[in-house]
């Protein structure tokens, strides 16, 4: 685990004790820049990632141990120092600190952020997710649908939830050279996707291609037509590669209790990309019909199919809802749209 202090220079003579916001997050994540942007006023900012440290660490490292270890430092820090609040990253982090903070009765606002579940706790696991979430102050979600979804599953007041729009933290780069030839739709979102539906829309489309990218591992349970063409594993670079060079993206979300990939979304209308996807509660706060996405019927090849069709069939449809979608991300899901949001969350906390 890695601990992090940062004080704004402007601020680093000043005596006394600072406000302390203790921030837990994944490795993968970089919230540093919140402390070195949100800098006007005298704050202790206090970095906990679950990055592996020494050898033994990083050859035996395992993502459940390392959420554990780095939530209980968390808690740890934020008993010495005293901390004002408590930002969690990921929602197993939110559990375990949770769970520590409970266990050692120390009492600290806690906010959620990031807060999506993709698949929900049942049995002994409910349980206890019940006991850990209901002493979390507030949890930051992408959508409101998952607002009632978790409320009334957990039995959390929805007071507690808050709306935040999904943001990438860094611009979508534009790659040059293409990775795959001649004009494509693709279909590139790493969560279970509704295949047959996909698959059986594409068979009705023989003159456009597909080309479909997958994690390592997935199984696709249905007969795949000859215009579509399967990439498995690709890196995130890769991956955005296929997808700016093609017409367009198409979401065939499954029909589950939160159905939602909200960052392929962000992503294709980071680079000006329309998409198609499955009209489902999940993202009715991202794709909007006809004005930067076109939605079809949930499960029904036919509505894909056409769809499909008329995006394929006329560009500067394309052209004019993936313009809508660029500046609805830059609006609403890009690196200033977070700090803002950031800054009045700090500001309702009094600090």
């Amino acid at each position: 685990m890695n601990t992090r202090v940062y004080t704004p220079r402007s601020f680093r003579e000043t005596t006394g004790r600072l406000p302390c916001i203790v921030y837990c997050t994944s490795a993968k994540d970089s919230w540093a820049w919140l402390a070195e942007e949100l800098d006007e006023k005298p704050r202790q900012w206090v970095f906990c990632d679950d990055q592996p440290r020494g050898l033994l660490k990083q050859l035996v490292h395992n993502p459940h141990l390392a959420a554990m270890w780095v939530s209980w430092q968390a808690i740890q820090v934020v008993r010495r120092q005293k901390a004002n609040l408590l930002v969690t990253g990921h929602p197993s982090l939110s559990f375990w600190c949770a769970v520590f903070a409970n266990l050692q009765r120390i009492r600290v606002p806690h906010v959620a952020t990031a807060f999506y579940l993709p698949k929900v706790p049942h049995g002994m696991r409910y349980v206890l997710a019940q006991w850990a979430y209901s002493t979390i102050q507030r949890f930051i979600i992408y959508s409101r649908a998952e607002r009632q979804f978790y409320g009334e599953y957990f039995g959390i007041p929805f007071a507690r939830f808050e709306v935040q729009h999904r943001a990438m933290l860094t611009a979508q780069k534009h790659p040059a050279s293409r990775l795959e030839p001649g004009d494509y739709i693709c279909a590139i979102s790493q969560q279970d996707q509704d295949y047959h539906t996909l698959m059986t829309a594409m068979a009705k489309l023989p003159k456009i291609p597909l080309v479909l990218v997958v994690p390592r591992g997935r199984a696709i349970a249905t007969r795949i037509p000859p215009n579509v063409r399967l990439r498995v594993g690709l890196s995130s670079t890769q991956i955005t590669n296929i997808l700016h060079h093609s017409q367009f993206m198409v979401l065939p979300l499954c029909q589950t209790t939160i159905p939602c990939d909200h960052e392929s979304l962000v992503t294709a209308m980071q680079l000006g990309k329309t998409f198609v996807v499955a009209n489902l509660p999940g993202i009715s706060d991202y794709a909007f019909h006809n004005s930067n996405a076109v939605l079809y019927k949930p499960g029904n090849p036919v509505s894909l199919a056409d769809a499909i069709q008329d995006l394929w069939s006329n560009p500067i449809k394309r052209q004019v809802l993936g313009e809508n979608g660029r500046e609805f991300a830059n609006a609403f899901c890009s690196k200033e749209s977070l700090r803002k949001w950031f800054q009045q969350l700090l500001v309702r906390q009094g600090l």
